[in-house]
């Protein structure tokens, strides 16, 4: 019959091994270090708890009850060299030069890769945690690692994309290139950093580069405005003009793009002689034909009179505007005498007289002129030279009324 005292050795034993078998073994904020696939010699089921008691002692803030456990798992087990550093660095430690070694010197381990992932990450080395993270993701390709190698590859481009938006902002276009190339490496598919990239590459002049990276910006509204900027240096208006009518209606810059595109396009397929009327200093009739006949497209769908006939065009680049404006009677000539006058200079009043009859044949509002003291109206410019010209006949014509309506 057993003595008291051992019968009160006996209940002890029981209460601690009850305790033991009871102690949480949940662990949250690292691998547990048992997971399969292992490396190393096959370990024991009673060493295998020890190492998770470790690691969830250590969580739960127990260094002691940590430390007795790991001495239940054989050394030099990789299974104990891994739950040792995790140990370490639940206890505030860095450890994550010493995970990756561990990583390392066993390839095959998948906890070891998630632990350096993780240990790194938070010591800041965000390439070194995407390369672990990717690394047990092939390992235990359940094991959430892809959500981790996500979190961490977005944290890392969206910093160096901000760091060369900062860059190309300050006039370091160089700079800002380089931090995309870097983020783009890290993430082939992010948006951000193709876009930065083609905004540095705009900015330095190197069009091919830039060329070659549209292609993969998506028809988001950002993509579309790269994409027609690129083709804007290119020169390659019409496509330019595709890309931004392809904006959508909300957009506050599409107007503008639609517009400035559409000009552009324009001016890149005119006759030669229409640069010279957007340059002539004085304005001629023959100037002023030109720049109507291409500011205000839609007055060649208007019902015109009959074909005139001008002796004093016959020999001009421009007798076609010139037909077109005075068969429309927004730039009559002399019937009678068959006389056009095209290098009689446009004066003051014969130029107002002008964009009213264009107005009204536009069917828009003729302009108000700016008499003295009058206020919101039309100044009339002075000098008046084909550039000024230009831009108070586009104020009229409206681009034909529809400047950015889809094509």
């Amino acid at each position: 019959m057993p003595s008291r005292w051992s019968s009160g050795l006996l209940a002890l034993f029981l209460v601690a091994a009850a305790c033991r078998s009871a102690a949480p073994t949940r662990i949250s904020r690292v691998p547990d270090p048992t997971s399969p696939p292992l490396t190393g010699a096959p370990l024991g089921a009673e060493a295998a708890t020890a190492a998770r008691l470790a690691v969830a002692a250590a969580e739960a803030g127990d260094a002691t009850a940590a430390n007795r456990d790991l001495e239940a798992v054989p050394s030099p087990h990789p299974v104990r060299s891994l739950a040792a550093l995790e140990v370490r660095y639940l206890r505030g430690e860095k450890v994550a030069r010493q995970a990756r070694e561990l990583a390392e010197a066993e390839v095959g381990y998948g906890s070891a890769w998630g632990f350096a992932a993780v240990a790194a990450r938070d010591e800041g080395d965000a390439q070194g945690a995407l390369k672990a993270a990717r690394r047990a993701e092939e390992l235990q390709p359940s094991g959430g690692w892809e959500q981790f190698g996500e979190d961490v590859e977005n944290s890392l481009t969206g910093a160096l994309v901000g760091d060369g938006a900062a860059m190309l902002g300050a006039g370091n276009a160089a700079g800002a290139l380089q931090k995309a190339r870097e983020a783009l490496a890290v993430g082939p598919d992010s948006t951000a950093a193709r876009a930065l990239a083609v905004r540095a590459l705009i900015t330095l002049h190197d069009l091919r580069g830039a060329a070659e990276m549209v292609p993969g910006l998506p028809d988001t509204p950002e993509g579309l405005e790269l994409k027609g900027k690129v083709a804007e240096a290119l020169g390659q208006w019409d496509l330019a003009l595709d890309f931004y009518t392809r904006l959508p209606a909300s957009n506050p810059r599409r107007c503008e793009l639609v517009s400035t595109a559409r000009t552009q396009w324009r001016l890149a397929n005119a006759p030669p002689y229409l640069t010279g009327a957007l340059a002539a200093k004085p304005l001629r009739r023959r100037h002023l034909a030109a720049i109507i006949a291409f500011e205000a497209p839609a007055l060649g769908s208007e019902k015109s009179g009959a074909v005139p006939v001008f002796e004093d065009v016959v020999q001009i680049p421009e007798r076609l505007d010139v037909l077109l404006v005075a068969r429309s009677g927004v730039m009559p000539g002399d019937p009678i005498a068959r006389r056009y006058g095209p290098d009689r200079t446009v004066s003051a009043r014969e130029f107002q007289s002008t964009l009213d009859r264009l107005a009204r044949a536009l069917h828009r509002q003729p302009p108000h002129w700016c008499d003295d003291g009058a206020t919101d109206c039309v100044q009339m410019p002075d000098p008046l030279d084909g550039e000024a010209a230009a831009a108070l006949v586009r104020q009229v014509a409206g681009e034909g009324g529809e400047p950015c309506t889809q094509r």
